[in-house]
């Protein structure tokens, strides 16, 4: 193993299961810790640095949803990919507004997981790079609409409350915005785009970063200048 090889923290307390996502993810070149509850998966994320947590919901200790909320609530941005054997959509929606990137509901399909996962170990290279100094294709990338700007390199944004950090998906969202002013952004295309989660039936996740950013952009959320709705659709955004 190199440094170099993505670190994954695999939260998992089924040990069949646990062993046979630790040896594959070793078949894929990645190197993996295992924590057996929510408790050491806290604790191993707080002394450690991890490219992605693979973070099941039904835990000894804590559940997987709190691990989540305490992990975001102390500013920590790893990208997270929740097991979960429930597929409800509200329970997914939960997890997804505590945080969540992404989710596979057990009994999962190994092949899918491992996509998934490959899939969120690439969307987080470039801030990987970035945050540790090494190239980025986003680095020093700025868009500026209005008196405010957004820096896709350090996740930095001039707001109505001054210079503050935005979360991964506001920055994700913000992307997407940015590469299409003017344009008609339905909710379904940014649940594809940020989320990867195209065809999810509840897009209140994404209501819900919208509300954030216009708290962060616009003085009324009655007459808005940059975030605008359409409806039944999406939004779009005037720059």
């Amino acid at each position: 193993m190199t440094e170099d090889e993505p670190r994954i923290l695999l939260v998992e307390d089924e040990e069949a299961i646990a062993h046979g996502l630790l040896m594959n993810f070793r078949r894929k070149g990645w190197r993996p810790t295992l924590a057996g509850d929510g408790d050491q998966a806290l604790s191993l994320a707080a002394k450690d640095r991890f490219d992605l947590i693979v973070l099941d919901v039904m835990l000894p200790t804590i559940d997987g949803f709190e691990v989540c909320q305490r992990l975001r609530s102390a500013n920590d941005l790893t990208p997270i990919l929740m097991l979960t054997a429930k597929n409800q959509p509200d329970d997914i929606v939960y997890g997804l507004k505590l945080g969540a990137d992404d989710y596979v509901t057990k009994p999962f399909d190994l092949a899918e997981l491992l996509a998934r996962v490959e899939g969120l170990l690439r969307r987080s290279g470039w801030s990987r790079a970035s945050s540790e100094g090494g190239p980025s294709a986003l680095e020093g990338e700025r868009f500026v609409f209005g008196e405010f700007w957004v820096d896709f390199g350090s996740w930095q944004a001039l707001t109505l409350n001054g210079e503050t950090e935005l979360s991964r998906k506001e920055i994700a969202v913000m992307r997407v915005f940015s590469n299409r002013p003017g344009q008609v952004v339905s909710r379904r295309e940014l649940l594809a785009e940020v989320w990867g989660l195209p065809d999810h039936p509840n897009t209140r996740v994404v209501d819900n970063v919208i509300l954030s950013l216009r708290k962060a952009f616009e003085e009324s959320s009655l007459r808005p200048r940059h975030i605008h709705n359409v409806r039944g659709v999406g939004y779009r955004f005037e720059v």
